[in-house]
C-alpha cells in the first residue's frame, strides 16, 4: 500500500474526528488522544518495517507510541504516571534510534543519541537524592555509548577516536560516584600509582 495514501488517511481521520470533537459532537477525551497517538505510531512502525529506506519512520513511530503509552498510564497504571512517564519516553527515544542503528549499520551516528536517551531514562528511574551519583551514572553511561560506537560494526574504517571520550567519561563517572562514597581520597592515589607502575614497567621493557 502505497505510504502517502496511508499517512494522508491518518492525518485526514484525525483532522476529522477533531473537527466533530471541536463542534462538540462528542467529548475529545484524553484516552481517544492517547489512542490516536499509538495509533500514529503504529503506522510509522508499519512503514519502518516494510522497506529498509524508510528507517527515518522509527523516529516519529516510537516517539508517538512512547508518548501514547504515557498518556494511557492514568488508565492503564494507575498512580505510576509520574513515575514511569518520563522513562517511557526518553526510552522509547532511544529506542528509536537503535532500530535506525540495526536497520542500517553503516548510521553509526544513530549510536549516540540512543545510548544518551537511554542513559537519561536510566538516570530518570533512580531512587537516589545524590546528585553526585547521578552524575557519575550519566558519565558512565555516555562512556559506555562512546564504545560501543568504537566496538559495533557499521563503518569501512575502524573508528578510534570514540575510545577517548569513553575513557574520560567512564573514569569522571567513576570519580563522581566514588566522591559520592567518600572514597576518591583513596581511589585517585591509587589510579596514579597503578599509571607509574605501567608507565615504569613499560619504560624498563623498552631498556
Amino acid at each position: 500500500m502505497n505510504r502517502k495514501f496511508l499517512i494522508g488517511i491518518f492525518f485526514l481521520l484525525a483532522g476529522v474526528i477533531t473537527l466533530f470533537a471541536n463542534l462538540g459532537y462528542f467529548s475529545f477525551g484524553e484516552l481517544f488522544g492517547s489512542g490516536l497517538l499509538l495509533v500514529g505510531g503504529l503506522v510509522f512502525l508499519y512503514y519502518f518495517a516494510v522497506s529498509k529506506s524508510n528507517w527515518w519512520a522509527a523516529i516519529p513511530g516510537c516517539i508517538l507510541f512512547s508518548v501514547g503509552v504515557t498518556a494511557s498510564l492514568p488508565w492503564v497504571a494507575p498512580g505510576l504516571e509520574g513515575r514511569l512517564g518520563g522513562p517511557i519516553v526518553l526510552a522509547g527515544i532511544s529506542l528509536a534510534f537503535w532500530l535506525v542503528y540495526l536497520r542500517v549499520p553503516t548510521h553509526w551516528w544513530a549510536i549516540i543519541p540512543a545510548g544518551v536517551m537511554l542513559t537519561l531514562a536510566s538516570i530518570t528511574l533512580m531512587s537516589t537524592e545524590n546528585g553526585m551519583e547521578t552524575g557519575g551514572v550519566f558519565f558512565i553511561g555516555l562512556g559506555l555509548t562512546f564504545a560501543l560506537v568504537a566496538l559495533l560494526p557499521g563503518s569501512s574504517l575502524r573508528m578510534a577516536w570514540p575510545w577517548i571520550p569513553a575513557a574520560v567519561l567512564i573514569i569522571m563517572g567513576f570519580l563522581f560516584i566514588a566522591s559520592a562514597a567518600q572514597l576518591a581520597s583513596l581511589i585517585l592515589p591509587a589510579a596514579m600509582i597503578i599509571a607509574g607502575i605501567v608507565l615504569t614497567f613499560k619504560a624498563i621493557i623498552k631498556r
